[in-house]
């Protein structure tokens, strides 16, 4: 029964020091559909929650999204080996054979696969982050390490392709949208400003996540940020 009570003061305290804020960095990654990279502006919140002097509680969740242009080949190359395992990739006619099996038109075939579309990426990164602050001596300036986890939701989609696709095989050869939740771990370096007697702080961070994908391997993704929280 002791301890309730000092849960209850923990969390008084905890939330007594909480802060929100907002962040804006540069995102680096790869659209998982089309290959191509979605490196980006990246926006943010969060909810930084200290528990101790050196220890914080970060919820928070970022957004970027990018616009490719990528071929219609490229892309049903990349489609066809992520849905079925076969890889045309260097090999147009066994690819143009695939499609014909679907089918394609033949006479249809050269021009399409030539043909370039706009495929658009957008990453939703959910997560919570463990922070272990380093003191070095009265400064107001103090550089942090830390960990954790969250889910990164994806979304990758190329509309006017998709209808090429659907429109030429007779629905035979449907593409769907990539849209998965992929759960992710990651880890963060970064310094924070802590001016005295005010509740502000500003923040500059490096992050790096692993997501963890099932269905196959998922690049890394890295993101420099920076930030402002303020307190109640």
């Amino acid at each position: 029964m002791r301890a309730i009570p000092a849960v209850l003061i923990l969390t008084g305290v905890a939330l007594a020091g909480i802060r929100i804020g907002g962040r804006v960095g540069y995102y680096s990654g790869d659209d998982p559909r089309t290959g191509e990279s979605a490196s980006n502006a990246v926006y943010g919140a969060q909810i930084l929650i200290p528990f101790m002097s050196m220890v914080q509680l970060e919820l928070g969740g970022t957004y970027t999204g990018s616009e490719s242009e990528i071929t219609l080949q490229q892309y049903l190359v990349n489609y066809i080996e992520e849905e079925s395992g076969m890889n045309f990739e260097g090999d147009s006619i066994g690819l143009a054979e695939y499609l014909e099996d679907q089918g394609w038109d033949p006479d249809d075939l050269p021009g399409d696969l030539t043909s370039s579309y706009t495929a658009t990426f957008h990453d939703i990164d959910l997560g919570a982050t463990l922070k272990i602050l380093i003191p070095i001596g009265p400064l107001p300036i103090r550089p942090y390490v830390g960990g954790g986890g969250g889910a990164h939701i994806l979304f990758s989609d190329a509309d006017v392709l998709m209808q090429v696709v659907d429109q030429e095989t007779g629905g035979s050869m449907a593409i769907d949208p990539y849209d998965h939740v992929h759960p992710g771990v990651h880890g963060v370096l970064g310094v924070v400003f802590e001016p005295p007697m005010l509740p502000i702080s500003v923040f500059g961070e490096y992050r790096y996540t692993k997501p963890l994908a099932s269905e196959g391997d998922l690049a890394g993704i890295s993101m420099v940020s920076a930030g402002v929280n303020l307190g109640f």
